[in-house]
């Protein structure tokens, strides 16, 4: 009874949080991550308002993604849903936060749930998903089955017809590169500026609160994993997970996990970072991209799965830390090729979060590129990873390594190449040097020398010379 309650109390914080406090309107502070982004005007107009809550560290984390949850909740204010029916879905429990919330958008008829009678409150929002809401709660003409959208094929059927008739009103809107993207995760701000169109079109909700019409501004991805703020999800009711829309920060009874995205990127590897909303254990898989891939469940990720009895690519796990991120490097890649990278965290109780997907493109080689990177032994002050370049028989090149602590900051392939520090400090051997003896198109093991007892390493391999340097690799180690 003791946990049921404390889950219940954490689900009205966090929601109290999400919507803010209605009142007399005032101009509120402007947060520090909403300066200079393309929704600052419309965010900043509903802080003022109260329609929409912060984190207690004073962000408003725009780029998360949103829960079903969150935005049902988010409507039925800015609509002044208030009636209620009754909740047969069988995740929606009357002890959650999210009960009362799902009742009223049952009964304003704008939202159904899963196959298996699930709503999954605690899974993010796509685009097409807010597409249905959408038109289901103006009442929009949904005939019409085609859109003027790139990738109009990778919109689902059933949802089709709505992104259509939300996208002529504006009320959703394309990429620059003219696609729609219909699974990717929302954003906190997309769904304030969706829903503040919305409303526009229906300024005589009943006891809705309108907000200041405000054009809604083209969606515009952020510079992160897909490249999308999020992480970018595929056809999967398991979807990522985002940081929570609530301003709460915290999303009810389950682990999340934010700003998915990814660092460097070379040609057979790639950096992933990622935020978990609890400490626990971050698992990831690696899968070839497929426009039609469904997300594996969490536990597949934990096995290093991408599907029923198909391993993945490469996959680990590492420790994480609540509201800290976390990094890990992935490789086994091929270049100029789409990935899907899916992580997921668990807490020590043995909750598991949903799965979110990094999407990302490795870099096409150039000159005599490195082509293959691994892990080999761990010592306490040692450690062994190995790679290889070139083709067989090919010409002998030069292959340049840096070693440099988890946590610093990347620097560029010409650092690398003085065997330099983000800041253009000298790193001493054995942290640098230059590799002439490995023969092309075969494996070489580089022994590192003077490390410390548990700690994590990132070691930077590339190939070049006059200024003219192959993609950047880079594998993550950790001495025991």
């Amino acid at each position: 009874m003791k946990k049921k309650w404390r889950g219940l109390m954490t689900g009205l914080l966090g929601i109290s949080m999400l919507l803010g406090s209605l009142g007399s309107v005032s101009a509120a502070p402007v947060p520090k991550d909403i300066q200079g982004h393309w929704a600052q005007a419309q965010l900043q107009d509903w802080l003022n308002k109260g329609y929409l809550g912060g984190y207690p560290d004073g962000t408003v984390k725009p780029n998360n993604s949103i829960t079903r949850g969150e935005y049902v909740a988010l409507v039925n204010r800015l609509f002044g849903y208030t009636e209620k029916a009754t909740v047969g879905f069988k995740d929606v429990k009357s002890t959650k936060w999210v009960h009362s919330e799902v009742a009223k958008a049952v009964a304003a008829g704008y939202i159904g749930g899963y196959q298996d009678n699930t709503f999954r409150p605690d899974k993010p929002l796509s685009r097409q998903e807010a597409a249905v809401i959408t038109a289901k709660i103006l009442k929009l003409n949904t005939q019409t089955t085609t859109t003027k959208f790139k990738d109009n094929a990778q919109i689902a059927a059933w949802s089709r017809g709505s992104v259509a008739a939300a996208s002529t009103l504006k009320i959703l809107n394309g990429y620059p590169d003219g696609t729609f993207k219909p699974k990717r995760e929302l954003t906190r701000a997309e769904a304030v500026g969706i829903i503040g169109s919305s409303v526009v079109h229906k300024p005589t909700a009943p006891g809705g609160v309108t907000p200041t019409p405000t054009t809604a501004p083209t969606a515009t991805p952020a510079p992160t994993a897909s490249p999308a703020p999020t992480s970018t999800p595929v056809v999967n009711p398991g979807g990522g997970s985002g940081g929570g829309g609530g301003g709460g920060g915290t999303t009810p009874t389950v682990p999340t996990v934010s700003g998915a995205t990814y660092g460097y990127v070379g040609s057979v590897t790639a950096d992933v970072y990622l935020t978990p909303s609890v400490t626990g254990t971050v698992y990831y898989v690696v899968a070839p991209y497929s426009s039609n891939a469904t997300a594996p469940t969490a536990m597949q990720v934990k096995d290093g799965l991408i599907g029923t009895n198909m391993n993945g690519l490469n996959h680990g796990s590492k420790t994480a830390v609540a509201n800290t991120s976390v990094a890990f490097s992935v490789y086994g890649l091929q270049p100029g090729t789409e990935y899907l990278t899916y992580v997921t965290v668990t807490d020590s109780s043995g909750n598991w979060s949903a799965v979110s997907t990094v999407q990302l493109k490795t870099a096409a080689t150039t000159g005599t590129p490195i082509t293959g990177v691994g892990r080999l032994e761990m010592g306490t002050a040692t450690a062994a990873v190995h790679f290889s370049y070139g083709q067989t028989g090919g010409a002998v090149v030069p292959v340049k390594y840096l070693v440099l602590p988890g946590t610093a900051a990347d620097p560029s392939a010409q650092q690398i190449a003085n065997g330099q520090n983000s800041s253009g400090s000298a790193v001493a051997v054995p942290f640098s040097g230059t590799v002439t003896s490995a023969a092309p198109g075969t494996p070489y093991t580089l022994n590192l020398t003077g490390l410390s007892a548990n700690t994590e390493y990132k070691v930077y391999l590339i190939t070049g010379s006059d200024n003219t340097w192959s993609p950047v690799e880079l594998i993550r180690i950790h001495t025991k």
